[in-house]
């Protein structure tokens, strides 16, 4: 049996439960059928929340301690607007050449604009579905200090009673751990920062985001 300081210095370094000792406290498995990508979320051991992504661009998985993040999530529907205007700029080119071909009926125009015409369709749906893909509806779970996004769970899939149920006892335990942890406040910031530019290191969260969230923590002033 581990003691509970010796478990907490073990955990701030290797940021994993031990191997013999996983216990999955509840496990949340998300599908979406419009790019084939299953999200597996597992809350390890009280202490730990595991997420794997698996898609088409191959898996992601990385371990948080809970403590790092915060309680409540924040809901909305991302946006996508660079494939959004894709998507309009190849539909009404699309269009154009179907309204040219209704007013000027040629077979040998037909045939010679058919091959623009099937690219076009193609760059549509292509358009569609990376609009798909990248404007999901999630509850995103920031990190206590920098407000980084670290977990990004889909909106009442696999079904709105399996998803509040995980998301309640996640946030349970995200204020059951914050209240049990014994380091201090800057020790938690430093933590923070640790653990961010490891996930950034491994290409969980983007530059962008990253030098953000360390920017918001540089500007915290501890008295």
């Amino acid at each position: 049996m581990i003691s509970a300081q010796k478990q907490t210095v073990i955990c701030k370094h290797t940021m994993q439960p031990p191997a013999s000792e996983k216990v999955i406290n509840r496990k949340l498995v998300q599908k979406t059928s419009s790019h084939g990508e299953v999200r597996c979320f597992e809350i390890l051991n009280d202490h730990f929340i595991r997420a794997i992504k698996n898609n088409l661009l191959g898996e992601q998985s990385y371990t948080l301690k809970i403590n790092m993040l915060q309680p409540w999530p924040v809901h909305h529907r991302r946006f996508s607007w660079r494939w959004m205007m894709s998507l309009i700029y190849f539909a009404l080119t699309l269009l154009a050449y179907g309204v040219f071909m209704s007013l000027h009926p040629d077979t040998q125009m037909l045939q010679r604009l058919l091959p623009f015409i099937v690219v076009l369709l193609l760059l549509s749906l292509g358009s569609l579905l990376m609009f798909i893909y990248r404007s999901p509806n999630v509850m995103e779970f920031r990190s206590r200090y920098g407000n980084c996004s670290l977990l990004h769970i889909l909106h009442n899939k696999p079904s709105k009673k399996e998803c509040r149920k995980f998301t309640d006892e996640l946030k349970t335990r995200i204020l059951l751990t914050s209240q049990d942890v014994n380091l201090d406040k800057k020790q938690m910031m430093e933590f923070e920062r640790e653990e961010l530019t490891r996930l950034y290191e491994e290409g969980v969260i983007e530059k962008e985001d990253y030098d953000a969230a360390i920017e918001r923590i540089d500007r915290i002033d501890i008295k």
